[in-house]
């Protein structure tokens, strides 16, 4: 799994009718009896149904996988912690690179930053759709711990920083790791094998800033051997020989845990004598399993290295303090009380919001003196993430890997 899983919030389509329902309606279907509207929807042309607009809140999914009690039998997080049968069956490789968040950001405000009240808008917005009870409470906790307190005067820079990790963890990278948590648990029917990585090497030719790290993303092109030929059609880039044995080392792993199930162990004497020559060059280094206790990984730059714990703090913060925080008490009989403050102000928002009481979205754009960029924006050198997720499975024995 590379940059998420199915616990990331926007994985799983909460709200497929309400969407199917307003695409019917624009194209002149009946909308009350579902037959009836699905048979009407199939004589449309696919271009007329993809040229419906559609108000979706940020960071969730019109359309997608939905729980229907059969192909996704419920909620993720069960199905992964109680129901192993599946799960177990597969060895997982997942992992990430540092900015996960990035194409949520103009390029003037990377290299500018932000404000506290983009800052507090893009959050709010974040913590409305994604979350239903103590909104206030949430928000307020994210901001203190997403905050250098070190530093009086808080730098456009920093905030920006310190904004994008707080998204990057609560959409991509705490979701991964709870996932890969679940996997590393499961001891039936075959004891699976788990392995986590953090892309941190930045392309010398990369057009964002230095100081960001790894966006998402930026793993592809080494993944799929871009360097090795000097660029392919959809990584327009010149890369160094370092950059060249990096991508040689990280397909050795990929192919060797599509394979076997390890990214250490190769098939056959030939392919363990292609091993070596890379492994030398990326100094042989031997890629252990992971586990919740120890949580080791590689961390993927020109020098793999390996480390533990990745962001252990931040990561705590979203999978231990969040969910105890949201949760509703039987004393709170008002829904007022896990409103955000001031929550019906358009200005303290920015994108799209769930309507508390229906469901439905409602669009609360960026002040005008602020822009913003589209999901479906590529930056210069970037990857057009406006669909996070692709699944690969590559099966000789059973192994899974995801990109997402």
């Amino acid at each position: 799994m590379q940059s998420g899983s199915a616990l990331s919030p926007w994985a799983i389509a909460r709200n497929s009718l309400i969407y199917t329902r307003q695409i019917a309606k624009q194209l002149k279907c009946p909308t009350e009896e579902s037959a009836v509207l699905v048979e009407c929807l199939r004589q449309r042309p696919v271009e007329d149904i993809l040229a419906v607009p559609l108000s979706v809140p940020d960071h969730l999914s019109a359309f997608g996988p939905t729980i229907d009690g059969v192909v996704v039998p419920g909620e993720p997080a069960e199905v992964m912690e109680k129901h192993t049968n599946f799960f177990g069956q597969y060895d997982l490789m997942f992992g990430m690179t540092r900015v996960e968040s990035y194409h949520h950001f103009t390029s003037q405000e990377d290299k500018g930053g932000i404000d506290a009240q983009r800052r507090d808008r893009l959050l709010r917005t974040l913590i409305r759709n994604l979350f239903t009870y103590h909104l206030q409470e949430i928000f307020l906790t994210v901001v203190n711990e997403y905050t250098d307190w070190s530093k009086p005067d808080q730098h456009p820079i920093n905030i920006l920083d310190s904004t994008t990790d707080a998204m990057s963890d609560a959409l991509v990278i705490a979701p991964l790791v709870r996932t890969g948590n679940f996997h590393s648990k499961v001891r039936d029917p075959r004891n699976p094998k788990t392995y986590e990585y953090v892309f941190t090497h930045q392309t010398e030719e990369a057009s964002y800033s230095q100081r960001m790290g790894t966006v998402h993303g930026e793993d592809l092109p080494y993944i799929f051997g871009a360097p090795l030929v000097n660029s392919l059609s959809h990584f327009p880039r010149n890369f160094t020989k370092s950059e060249s044995s990096l991508s040689e080392a990280i397909i050795l792993f990929w192919t060797n845990f599509a394979k076997t199930g390890d990214p250490n162990d190769p098939r056959t004497e030939n392919e363990n004598s292609n091993n070596e020559k890379a492994k030398g060059k990326s100094e042989r280094i031997s890629w252990p399993e992971y586990n919740d206790t120890h949580q080791k990984y590689i961390s993927f730059g020109l020098k793999p290295r390996l480390r533990d714990h990745y962001h252990a703090h931040r990561l705590s913060f979203w999978l231990n303090l969040i969910p105890t925080l949201h949760r509703a008490s039987e004393a709170e009989t008002t829904t007022s009380h896990h409103l955000l403050e001031d929550h019906d102000n358009p200005y303290t928002y920015d994108g799209i919001v769930r309507d508390r009481n229906t469901g439905d979205s409602m669009i609360f754009t960026t002040s005008p003196t602020t822009s913003s960029v589209p999901s479906t924006t590529m930056k210069d050198g970037g990857m057009n993430t406006n669909a996070y997720a692709t699944l690969i499975i590559l099966e000789e024995r059973p192994t899974v890997a995801q990109n997402l």
